[in-house]
């Protein structure tokens, strides 16, 4: 072999040997690039589910749905309005005629309601209320009845019934002890109740007639001197 083919021989190993260092070095950069791409498919398939809409759970809110009011002391916003209507029964033991005046005054007054409408012959009164401390925010509407009776220990009475459709749960009662509180500030105790009337046993025997004596006959003067 001349010096010429040697060289030629070695020029082709060391091209040789270059080819294959190349091609191992695409090899390796052809498998980090399959590499990245599979984590940026995994990154993108992972972001589309997060960005995807899930159904809601039970404490969340669908689109556009809208929250409740908050209740009474818990903010500016105004009370929760009540899903039903809230009563408050109680006998008040003083006569209708006491009562009446005294509920008008109290829910105008005491409480600051507007009172809409009133009858004194049907016994009703119906008012609103502000649900917060806006003049112009939203408002309750409430009634109160009144009815006639007689309470346990026998005095006229009067069975209150008042109702609202807003506000805390407590109002009725609220409104119902306030009432009561005024009449007792204005009347004073409550009347004694009625004497007990005697117990009777059946019907009474009738008193008997005394018997006058019996006749002896005509009255004839006793003769003078004896007999």
């Amino acid at each position: 072999m001349t010096k010429t083919d040697a060289d030629a021989d070695a020029s082709t190993g060391a091209s040789t040997a270059e080819h294959g260092r190349l091609g191992g070095f695409e090899a390796m950069l052809g498998r980090r690039r399959l590499a990245a791409l599979a984590g940026g498919a995994m990154v993108m398939m992972a972001t589309g589910a997060l960005a995807s809409p899930r159904p809601p759970t039970s404490p969340t809110l669908m689109d556009g749905e809208e929250t409740e009011p908050s209740r009474a002391g818990s903010g500016r916003s105004g009370q929760r309005a009540m899903s039903t209507r809230l009563e408050h029964t109680r006998v008040l033991p003083y006569p209708s005629e006491q009562v009446w005046p005294a509920a008008v005054r109290y829910l105008r007054v005491d409480r600051g309601f507007t009172v809409v409408d009133r009858d004194q012959d049907a016994g009703f009164i119906l008012f609103e209320f502000l649900l917060g401390r806006e003049p112009d925010g939203p408002r309750g509407r409430g009634s109160m009845e009144m009815i006639a009776t007689v309470d346990p220990s026998g005095r006229a009475a009067v069975k209150l019934l008042v109702g609202t459709d807003a506000g805390p749960e407590y109002l009725p009662h609220a409104i119902a002890e306030g009432l009561a509180a005024k009449l007792k500030a204005e009347r004073g105790q409550p009347a004694p109740p009625p004497s007990p009337k005697p117990p009777t046993d059946g019907p009474r025997a009738p008193t008997p007639t005394p018997t006058p004596p019996p006749d002896d006959g005509p009255w004839a003067p006793e003769p003078p001197g004896g007999a």
